[in-house]
């Protein structure tokens, strides 16, 4: 055999491996692709709720709003919650790039809305231009918008329920002086929330109002920092089975916290946290037992 054919099969393996490897690495990608796909249309599907109702001797928060039954986050439910007769409806909130508190879960608009936008890089103007096209019963409310949070707390004064607010990320904390006084003008009673405890030291400096740390599961760390700020709290995820061992929840009572869980559509895991001492309870479905 030449050397010039050796040559050339030699070439012709090497060409093959090249070959399978980008096949592998295009396969890989598509399959990235189509997961992500999925997942992002799970991650943006509503889902159906059935309405549950409870006797327990618990305070109700309305998670986003009543959002079992109107898309979550807007007037109409805020509205539902007012006329189901929530103790609290809890609420999201960002600032957008002309100094308006709107209320919104995400960052982006994709999820709820029919254009897409980063709604902290939008005018108010500008959010109130897209429409509401996701949500529980969405074809009941056709022309919905975003809600301000002026309007929330509107509708929480007219309703009696008390205002939950969660205060998203970690940027704006100079500002959060307008959410109290937007407050105080709306004469409610709020509470605030969130995951980043540097805002609620912020709150801490501005307001005497309930706050609670929001944690997936609680830690000896998470205690000892909510012990650091008065009236301060520690609000969990209700379904996480370790908030459930090494007494923890015991702890955070033992240590003066007040304790509360979110999110809570399931009566038997409202029952076992009533069991054990834990009656603040946020919930996207649950109703008391009329």
């Amino acid at each position: 055999m030449s050397e010039a054919v050796k040559e050339k099969k030699k070439w012709s393996k090497k060409k093959k491996i090249i070959v399978i490897t980008l096949s592998l690495l295009l396969t890989l990608i598509v399959l990235v692709v189509i997961a992500g796909v999925c997942v992002l249309n799970w991650y943006c599907k509503t889902e159906d709720y059935t309405l549950l109702k409870t006797q327990q001797q618990v305070t109700l928060v309305a998670h986003r709003g009543y959002r079992a039954v109107a898309p979550e986050n807007t007037t109409a439910a805020f509205e539902e919650a007012g006329k189901a007769g929530f103790w609290g409806a809890e609420c999201d909130i960002y600032r957008t790039a002309d100094g308006v508190w709107i209320v919104s879960h995400d960052t982006h608009t994709y999820r709820m809305m029919d254009q897409s936008a980063w709604v902290e890089k939008k005018t108010y103007d500008e959010l109130m231009e897209m429409t509401v096209d996701n949500g529980s019963n969405i074809e009941d409310y056709p022309d919905l918008k975003f809600c301000s949070l002026e309007e929330y707390l509107r509708i929480c004064r007219d309703y009696n329920m008390v205002a939950v607010i969660e205060l998203k990320g970690k940027k704006n904390t100079e500002h959060y002086d307008e959410i109290i006084d937007l407050v105080e003008q709306y004469g409610v009673d709020s509470v605030y929330i969130s995951f980043h405890f540097e805002n609620l030291q912020k709150l801490r400096e501005l307001t005497d109002s309930q706050v609670y740390y929001l944690v997936q599961e609680i830690e000896d760390e998470d205690i000892e920092l909510a012990k650091t700020l008065e009236n301060c709290g520690i609000d969990f995820n209700g379904e996480k089975e370790a908030n459930f061992e090494n007494g923890m929840i015991q702890k955070c009572m033992d240590n003066g916290l007040a304790v509360g869980a979110w999110t809570i559509d399931d009566t038997e895991l409202l029952d076992k946290l009533v069991d054990n001492g834990v009656t603040l309870i946020t919930t996207d479905n649950i109703t008391k037992q009329s």
